[in-house]
C-alpha cells in the first residue's frame, strides 16, 4: 500500500517527497535504468554495460546490454533507446551508434555527472500503450491499471535479468500512513511505508512487534525555506531564526529520534564534512544579531499531509519567540516561510545538491567532474558549491531523514535497499518471498519453513548462513 493516488503513471517534474518515492519505487518494478549508482554513487551496469566519453564531457557512448525485450516483445535496441531517450532529455542529441550495439549523447555543454543523472528515476526507459500504462525491460510488466487505484503486476518471464520469483504484486494506492498500519495489522498487506520516528519507540503508523521496519540512510532534508517575497527580507533576521532553532528537542520528541540535526543540505554519508555546518542553538548570539533589525511577523506554513509538520513548525515559532521574533504557524494568509521536505535522490553528492537547489528554487551550482560521476570529485568544491546555497539563509536545512518501509512477517528473505529502493541488485523486490499459507501450522508465521527458492547447488532447503560453505 503506498500514500499517493497517481492518475498517471509517471513520474511528475515537482512531485511531493511521498509522491515521489512512491512512483519511483513502483516504476523502477516496470522498467530499467541504462546505470544505476551503489550508495557510494560509483556507477554500476543495468541496461547499459559500459561507456566511455572524451575529454570535454560533451560526447559519450553506451554500450548496451544484448537481448533485452521489452514486455511488449519488441526489442530495446539502440535506436528504441535512443528514441526514448531523446523525449526525455530535448537538449541532448541521442542517436544509435554504427556498430548497432550502442547509443552516442551529445551535447553543447559539459555532461560531467551524466553517469549519475542516468540513474535517476526519472531516466527509467518506459514506453507506453494505449492506456497510458508503462512498456519497459524491468522483472515485472503492468496487467492491470485502476488510475488512482490499484496497480497489478505480473511477473516478467523474458526479464533479462532472470524471471522473477515473485508471480505478482498488487499495489494499492491513496492509503494513509495509519490506513496502512491497520491493514498490516490485519494481514491484508505484506508492504508498507511507514513514518521514520516509527523505529524511536512510537507504533503508531509503524512496525508492529511481528512486523519489520527498515529504514534507508538519510535521503531527504526538512528545511525552512523563505519565500521571495517574505517580509524576512534582513538577513540578518533570518540568521537570528537559524541561531534561535533548537533541534535536539526536536529529534528526541517529535521524531522519536529519528534522522539527523542537520545544518547542511546534504547528509554527512554523502560528504563526510556536514559537521563543519553547526546545528547547534545559540540563542544569545540571535539577540545580539536581531539588535537594531527589524522584526515583522512571520507566517510559518507547512504540509498538512504531514502528521509530523504541525507540530515541528510549532517548536520552531516557541524557539523563535524566546529570541524575539514573531511567528505564527498558519496554513491562511500569504507565506513568508514553508516548512518543507526536499528529495536527495542520488547518492552522487553532486546530482543531490543539484536537485535539491530545484526543489528548493535555487539556481543549481556548477560542480565540475569528468568521469560522469563522483569518483573524481573535489570535496573543496562541493563544499563551496553547498555553501554558496546557504549564504543569505534563505533555506535553513533542520533535519535528515530516512524513508521508512515496514514488512510483514510473512516476507522473507528482503528488505529495501540502503537508499530505500526496491528493486536493487541483490535485495530486489522480486526476490521476496512468502511462506506457503498451507504450511503455515509448521510453525510461528511460517517460521522454520524451508526457502523455497532452489540454492546455488540446485537443491530446496534452508540457506546457508552468511559466510558459510
Amino acid at each position: 500500500m503506498l500514500q499517493s493516488a497517481p492518475e498517471t503513471l509517471d513520474l511528475p517534474a515537482n512531485a511531493a517527497p511521498a509522491s515521489y518515492w512512491d512512483m519511483a519505487r513502483t516504476l523502477s518494478l516496470v522498467g530499467d535504468t541504462l546505470v544505476k549508482l551503489d550508495a557510494q554513487g560509483r556507477p554500476q551496469p543495468a541496461l547499459a554495460v559500459a561507456w566511455q566519453s572524451d575529454s570535454t564531457a560533451r560526447h559519450w557512448q553506451l554500450t548496451l546490454r544484448r537481448g533485452v525485450k521489452f514486455h511488449d516483445g519488441s526489442v530495446a535496441s539502440p535506436t528504441a533507446v535512443a528514441q526514448i531517450l531523446g523525449a526525455l532529455h530535448p537538449g541532448w542529441n541521442v542517436r544509435a551508434s554504427t556498430d548497432a550495439v550502442s547509443i552516442n549523447l551529445d551535447s553543447e555543454a559539459p555532461m560531467a555527472s551524466l553517469l549519475a543523472e542516468l540513474a535517476l528515476p526519472r531516466n527509467l526507459l518506459l514506453k507506453r500503450n494505449a492506456n497510458g500504462a508503462p512498456i519497459g525491460t524491468g522483472p515485472f510488466l503492468a496487467a492491470d491499471w485502476q488510475p488512482g487505484k490499484l496497480l497489478k503486476l505480473a511477473a516478467y518471464e523474458d526479464s533479462w535479468a532472470g524471471r522473477p520469483f515473485v508471480d505478482a504484486v498488487e499495489i494499492e494506492f491513496g492509503k494513509s500512513l495509519r490506513d496502512q498500519a491497520i491493514a498490516l495489522e490485519l494481514d491484508k498487506v505484506d508492504l508498507i511505508e511507514a513514518a521514520p520516528q516509527a523505529a524511536g519507540g512510537s507504533q503508531r503508523y509503524g512496525a508492529s512487534s511481528s512486523s519489520s521496519l527498515s529504514m534507508s540512510l538519510p535521503v531527504e532534508l526538512l528545511a525552512l525555506v523563505f519565500s521571495a517575497n517574505s517580509k524576512a527580507q534582513d538577513a540578518r533576521l533570518r540568521e537570528a531564526l537559524a541561531l534561535a532553532i533548537d533541534r535536539k528537542p526536536i529529534q528526541s520528541v517529535l521524531l522519536k529520534g529519528a534522522g539527523e540535526p542537520a545544518a547542511s543540505i546534504l547528509p554527512n554519508w554523502m560528504t563526510g564534512y556536514s559537521a563543519v555546518f553547526s546545528t547547534r542553538a545559540n540563542p544569545q548570539r540571535a539577540r545580539t544579531v536581531l539588535a537594531d533589525s527589524r522584526q515583522p511577523t512571520l507566517n510559518l506554513s507547512y504540509d498538512p499531509r504531514d502528521p509530523q509538520s504541525q507540530l515541528i513548525a510549532e517548536r520552531i515559532a516557541l524557539n523563535a519567540r524566546e529570541v524575539g521574533i514573531t511567528v505564527q504557524v498558519s496554513l491562511s494568509g500569504a507565506e513568508d516561510i514553508r516548512l518543507m521536505r526536499v528529495v536527495l535522490p542520488s547518492p552522487d553528492p553532486a546530482t543531490s545538491l543539484g536537485e535539491a537547489a530545484r526543489q528548493l528554487g535555487m539556481q543549481p551550482p556548477l560542480i565540475a567532474t569528468s568521469r560522469g560521476d563522483s569518483s573524481d570529485l573535489d570535496l573543496d568544491d562541493l563544499y563551496r558549491a553547498e555553501r554558496s546555497l546557504l549564504v543569505g539563509y534563505e533555506v535553513i536545512p533542520l533535519f535528515h531523514l530516512p524513508v521508512a518501509t515496514t514488512t510483514s512477517a510473512r516476507a522473507r528473505d528482503w528488505e529495501p535497499g540502503r537508499l530505500g529502493a526496491w528493486s536493487e541488485g541483490g535485495s530486489s523486490l522480486a526476490d521476496l518471498w512468502l511462506p506457503d499459507q498451507r504450511l503455515a501450522g509448521q510453525g510461528s508465521a511460517g517460521q522454520g519453513l524451508a526457502d523455497p527458492r532452489p540454492t546455488d547447488s540446485g537443491f530446496y532447503g534452508p540457506r546457508p548462513e552468511a559466510g558459510s560453505r
